[in-house]
């Protein structure tokens, strides 16, 4: 695909995130990388698209990492103060660069940090103090928000300031899902390690059916805490979390601007959808039927005409995206002719047109229809395979007969459902 499809391919994605806020989780294997600098650009880009964006960084790296119930004295704490000290300046840094001929040229981007997070001490565990192991206690959200409103990004270090004034290292993972939760956020995106492995390739899941995933992995493997955030997030009622290798160039953008993206995404709304068609699905339904308009596959409808027969559709709809549709006219009491089937040239290999059948069939049932035409020029044979056999034209219903078009001279089918 050549990069203007590719371009306009993104545009419903575009229009769909600009507005919503997300928490960004930068990771440790992110910030240790060369591949920090193109991140910034790509969050540069996606803030000058509309979308507000919290970021969230690691403190340390992965062979020192500090557990939540490890107990932080003075020197850890300092240790751990100078290199979160160093990851903001370096992230404030790469948010300020503007040379000429590059992805930063212009955008004059402004990072905001600052008391934001409340945070309280963890207290006593197994009988040991944690002393400044803490826990989130509350988030100013309003005082983030009024940021993001100014179109500035805001960081937010894995620290928190208690009433007393001191300060308390918070673990990352616990901070972005509170931050999510308390911001009311729209979606949490993971840059960190690679969770295809863990997740055998899905690109998409449950909360469901990642916990079952989960407990059938070692604790130590690699994106197995960010697959676990994940799920803390999904329960925390955040739509959707999104689970990224950092390491891989573009991959924030790739993730949100394709339809199938490079990660893991776990959705608490339904994904990928098979339902009734609503008035505002006109505009991509002709979408998906011109190019079988175009090679006389279908007859052309015009949108006043679907309009006026949109509640027949059934659509198929992947993040957004109208992929696939399907019409059910009925005839009789117990007749029905099944039409427009169609199903978006990415994913006529993955099963759609098997599932659209399916929720017709589906639907007929549920309205006492027994028997289904269908009316075909070139894909009889992909009926036939599906259960439907060849009927003369004098088999259709009268009412039908009347309107068959013998010019297109089209073989009819019949399926008992």
């Amino acid at each position: 695909m050549d990069f203007v499809s590719h371009f306009r391919n993104s545009a419903p994605y575009i229009h769909a995130y600009r507005g919503k806020t997300s928490i960004i989780w930068l990771r440790d294997r992110v910030l240790d990388s060369e591949r920090l600098r193109s991140i910034i650009s790509d969050l540069t880009l996606l803030n000058s698209l509309g979308l507000k964006l919290v970021i969230v960084f690691d403190a340390e790296r992965t062979d020192t990492r500090v557990n939540e119930r490890q107990i932080i004295d003075e020197a850890i704490l300092q240790s751990l103060i100078s290199e979160i000290g160093h990851h903001r300046y370096t992230i404030e840094a790469l948010f300020s660069q503007g040379i000429a001929n590059s992805p930063m040229h212009g955008a004059k981007m402004r990072v905001v940090s600052g008391n934001f997070v409340m945070a309280r001490p963890a207290g006593v565990f197994d009988g040991q103090d944690l002393k400044a192991q803490g826990r989130v206690r509350r988030i100013d959200h309003l005082a983030i928000r009024a940021q993001l409103e100014k179109q500035a990004i805001v960081l937010i270090p894995p620290l928190g300031y208690s009433v007393t004034g001191d300060i308390l290292y918070l673990p990352p993972e616990q901070l972005v899902v509170e931050l999510a939760r308390q911001m009311g956020a729209d979606k949490v995106i993971i840059a960190g390690e690679n969770p295809l492995p863990i997740t055998k390739g899905q690109k998409e899941m449950s909360v469901h059916e990642l916990n079952s995933i989960l407990s059938q992995e070692s604790s130590d493997q690699d994106a197995y805490l960010e697959l676990s955030v994940a799920s803390a997030v999904a329960a925390a009622g955040i739509a959707r979390c999104h689970v990224v290798d950092g390491s891989a160039d573009g991959s924030l953008l790739s993730e949100l601007f394709t339809r199938d993206g490079v990660g893991t995404l776990i959705a608490l709304d339904q994904y990928d959808t098979f339902r009734r068609a609503r008035i505002d699905d006109i505009q991509g339904i002709l979408a998906l039927l011109k190019p079988l308009e175009d090679r006389n596959i279908l007859v052309k409808r015009d949108p006043e005409k679907l309009q006026a027969e949109i509640d027949h559709f059934i659509v198929n709809e992947r993040d957004g995206m109208i992929i696939g549709c399907a019409a059910l006219y009925a005839l009789t009491a117990t007749q029905a002719e099944l039409a427009c089937v169609a199903v978006h040239a990415d994913y006529q290999k993955n099963g759609r047109g098997d599932a659209l059948l399916h929720s017709i069939e589906k639907q007929a049932r549920q309205d006492k229809l027994s028997e289904l035409f269908v009316l075909t020029t070139q894909t009889e044979h992909w009926f036939v395979e599906r259960g439907f056999k060849p009927v003369s034209v004098s088999a259709l219903p009268e009412m039908r007969q009347q309107l068959y078009n013998f010019q297109r001279n089209s073989k009819v089918y019949l399926k008992t459902i």
